[in-house]
């Protein structure tokens, strides 16, 4: 028996609740079937990923059913003809039995791909590809998926329901205008807020990441999202393609690769870059992330600054290493968090919104856990914001604490979370509350526009040439505060400290800050009261370096995956930086900085000699013989190496020493 509605909203409403019926038995079936592929998971650990997957599965059927909507609640008198109602049912039926096709074949290709299809899959599949041979193949080996499809499909086609007499049933001419309108005014709202994933305005877009939300494991991100959520998010995003300037990755390995210490050999000290008599071993880690903290206002790093907007960090820096040349591998704050805790930059775009950032990593917060640390991560955005917490969490990291944690509204700043100076005594605070050892991540959030700071402290800070100045010495106040009161807990004296920003920032006031590396320049210093000696490194480093140099200092002894290099024990890859900016890849190898688009090296330039990039070598009238000298060569066959690994790792899910 066929389900005849009453009430013709009614029947809309219940084919939307048929189809996120349909989405959750794609989910379970998912799970059942790859649960060997899936690490273990606890009950609650289920019930969560359901619970976190209802919101892709809304996204998800928002995008799909969107033109069904629309036309479903036109006040248009045509919509209440039979034809066109079966029409429109016909429309339902085949959009939602495609994306339920779509999941049940990802259920089967995800054993191949460890994660849910995305939009590369038309270029994975480009060329000379027997898709539809392959696809012939598919459905004899695994006919009990294509089974479960055409099961489905008779649900929708039996249960999508019809409506009785439409015209007779509080449709007349008269109100029929109205109640359409009506309909269509609050489905606009509704859908607006199902594709964004919610109401929060200090939320974007929900995109694969934000699986992270819902899950402490990265495979089981797979199974939160869904993968016609997966395909629209990444339809029209930068395209990662195969890169096949080296055979294969033992050709890269002599020139680089970011598999460490594979022969499992305990680090030695050999550059002693950071002075230190004994190991690290069992300290406490605290990484401070300042926002938008670049080296343009930074006194001690820019001269032409006639004000000093970060007394206290200027102080600190004194007391620690400081490393003077340092350079961040993002642009955006959800790109720091990879490049420090993992060593994954962004290149191309970023690394947290990519259809790879499900992959399997096991970076510092991971390594660390199976040393007994607690993971921590503090961040006074509400806890959805940005996409931090997602992130943070594929990035290992166990336990956050956020503006949700903190629970006072009344020190919310109106735009983004919690001042620093009362978000900072919280996490201090807690600190005093974690079992040793920990890691901590902090990341403050005041020097962000709109740059707004308390009334009580506009006269008591210097004012900037640009609005985020003032904000920065604000910040720089609040962090002064945290140190004095974290000093006399019995955790401090046995804890290491990094301090670096998420990103630098772009106003154009200093010509050497305006450069496509010079707005990516970033203090680095590593701070632990006598146990690091103070100090200046004045040679390349950058936001990757940071994991391989503390698991060096804690004299980790086992394979690891890194794409930076250990201050103190790497002796074999030279110091660099690498990002992307503008279409371009761009290294700085040493002194040289090079730029490559996807198939040759563009320019080059002397940094202590053209601060400005003014005099790209490639272009000067020795530039064929420059491009023949083996020093450049093996730059730029370096620079190949370095982005074929993390384009071709991405593709091939190879993230760690696991999936070597």
């Amino acid at each position: 028996m066929k389900l005849r509605f009453g009430n013709y909203y009614l029947l809309v409403i219940w084919r939307l609740f048929l189809a996120y019926l349909i989405y959750t038995l794609c989910r379970l079936l998912f799970i059942v079937f790859n649960y060997s592929l899936l690490e273990p998971m606890t009950g609650r650990e289920f019930f969560r990923i359901l619970a976190g997957g209802l919101m892709f599965d809304t996204s998800a059927i928002m995008y799909t059913n969107i033109l069904y909507l629309f036309l479903s609640f036109l006040p248009l008198p045509f919509i209440r003809r039979e034809s066109v109602q079966k029409s429109l049912k016909g429309l339902y039926i085949a959009v939602n039995f495609l994306a339920t096709a779509i999941n049940l074949a990802d259920t089967v290709y995800f054993r191949f791909t460890l994660r849910r299809t995305s939009s590369t899959f038309f270029t994975e599949f480009a060329g000379d590809v027997k898709f539809f041979r392959i696809f012939a193949e598919s459905i004899t080996l695994y006919w009990y998926i294509f089974l479960a499809g055409i099961l489905f499909l008779l649900v929708f086609i039996h249960f999508s329901g019809s409506v009785k007499h439409l015209c007779r049933n509080g449709f007349s001419a008269r109100n029929f205008y109205l109640l359409q309108c009506v309909a269509l005014a609050v489905t606009a709202p509704l859908f607006i807020i199902g594709v964004r994933g919610g109401t929060s305005g200090a939320m974007r877009p929900i995109t694969i990441g934000n699986a992270g939300d819902y899950t402490d494991k990265a495979i089981h991100t797979s199974a939160v999202l869904n993968t016609p959520f997966s395909l629209i998010r990444t339809l029209g995003k930068a395209e990662y393609v195969y890169r096949r300037d080296f055979a294969s990755y033992a050709q890269m390995e002599p020139l680089f690769t970011p598999m460490r210490n594979i022969n499992g050999e305990p680090p030695v000290n050999r550059n002693r870059v950071i002075e230190f008599d004994s190991t690290a071993k069992g300290k406490n880690i605290v990484i401070l992330m300042l926002e938008s903290f670049g080296a343009e206002n930074m006194s001690f790093m820019n001269p032409d600054l006639d004000k000093c907007y970060t007394p206290f960090l200027d102080s600190l820096r004194r007391e620690g290493l400081f490393c003077t040349n340092a350079f961040a591998n993002g642009r955006k704050s959800v790109d720091a968090i990879p490049s420090i805790y993992a060593s994954i930059p962004s290149l191309i775009s970023s690394y947290a919104v990519t259809p790879y950032s499900t992959d399997y990593t096991f970076g510092l917060p991971k390594i660390l856990d199976s040393l007994g640390y607690y993971t921590a991560f503090f961040h006074g955005a509400p806890n959805t914001s940005m996409g931090i917490r997602a992130i943070a969490r594929l990035c290992g990291i166990e336990h956050y604490y956020g503006k949700d944690e903190f629970n006072d509204n009344s020190k919310f700043d109106g735009s983004w979370g919690i001042w620093d100076e009362y978000f900072l005594p919280y996490v201090a605070d807690m600190l005093d509350t974690l079992p040793q050892p920990f890691m901590a991540g902090i990341f403050t959030l005041s020097s962000h526009h709109p740059f707004k700071i308390p009334a009580e402290w506009k006269d008591r800070l210097p004012e900037g040439e640009v609005p985020l100045q003032k904000t920065i010495a604000y910040t720089d106040a609040a962090v002064r505060a945290f140190f004095e009161k974290i000093s006399d807990s019995e955790w401090f004296g046995n804890t290491v400290f990094v301090i670096t920003p998420d990103h630098s920032t772009l106003w154009g006031i200093y010509p050497e800050y305006t450069t496509t590396i010079g707005n990516t320049r970033i203090p680095i210093i590593y701070y632990s009261p006598g146990f690091i000696a103070p100090g200046e490194y004045h040679q390349t480093t950058q936001q990757l370096d940071i994991m391989p140099t503390l698991l060096g200092m804690i004299g980790y002894d086992k394979p690891y995956f890194a794409f930076g290099r250990d201050l103190n024990c790497d002796t074999v890859r030279p110091p660099f930086a690498v990002n992307y900016t503008e279409g371009q890849f761009q290294l700085v190898y040493n002194d040289t900085l090079l730029f490559r688009n996807d198939s040759s090296l563009t320019a080059v330039y002397k940094l202590s000699e053209d601060a400005l990039l003014e005099n790209n070598l490639l272009e000067a009238p020795f530039a064929d013989s420059l491009r023949q000298t083996p020093s450049l060569q093996r730059q730029d066959e370096f620079f190949k190496a370095v982005v074929q690994q993390y384009i071709n790792r991405l593709i091939d899910n190879r993230l760690s020493c696991e999936t070597f």
